[in-house]
């Protein structure tokens, strides 16, 4: 049942965010990716919506995505993309890189999903670069009590697609190897209310 629900998670991922993207969440994308530099990895790549905004500042572009059925789908949209990059089949919990590999690391709706927050933000620390920078972009628990009630009721449903919507994971951040620089608080267009709270921002080595 769960290996139905991942093909099928995959299969609709791009339809079901299209309405999102259009209405802003592209150029959410695009903003903070302008930002990255030199050798970048992206943990849960997915279907690979992140390949278009990257900027030629970035030098060598490693993929990581350990969903086959999203792997299948990021290999086809990176073939359209020149360089080509590098896709590796990976969780974060354990990336198959040295100690200090990457200038930038790229995590986009992704540590909702991750099954430990701490161990995905301590492998991102050690595969940076001294000051090397991660970027993130995450729809996060709602600052609000009443909304955030709400959230922690609709997770088990969320769960079904291995989504948490009502992680602090600001806090995670903060509370990890890395520096928060900059953060911005605004929402998920056209998502449901339990899905909108997001942020965006950089935290450095």
């Amino acid at each position: 049942m769960m290996a139905i629900r991942r093909r099928l998670f995959a299969a609709l991922y791009d339809r079901v965010s299209k309405g999102s993207e259009e209405a802003g969440l592209r150029e959410e994308r695009r903003q903070l990716l302008a930002a990255g530099e030199g050798a970048t990895l992206e943990i849960g790549a997915g279907t690979g919506l992140n390949l278009p905004h990257y900027p030629e500042a970035v030098t060598r572009l490693v993929l990581a995505e350990p969903d086959e059925h999203m792997r299948r789908r990021l290999v086809q949209r990176a073939e359209e993309v020149s360089p080509a990059p590098e896709i590796v089949d990976a969780s974060v919990e354990r990336l198959p890189f040295p100690d200090a590999t990457f200038d930038t690391v790229v995590v986009t709706l992704v540590l909702c999903s991750v099954p430990h927050q701490e161990a995905a933000l301590r492998e991102i620390a050690r595969v940076l670069k001294p000051s090397g920078r991660l970027l993130f972009l995450e729809h996060v628990r709602s600052d609000d009590p009443k909304l955030a009630k709400w959230q922690d009721r609709i997770t088990p449903l969320y769960n079904l697609v291995g989504c948490n919507p009502n992680r602090d994971t600001l806090s995670a951040i903060e509370g990890s190897a890395l520096a928060v620089e900059t953060v911005k608080h605004g929402e998920v267009p056209k998502a449901p209310k339990f899905g909108r709270p997001l942020i965006a921002g950089i935290a450095r080595r």
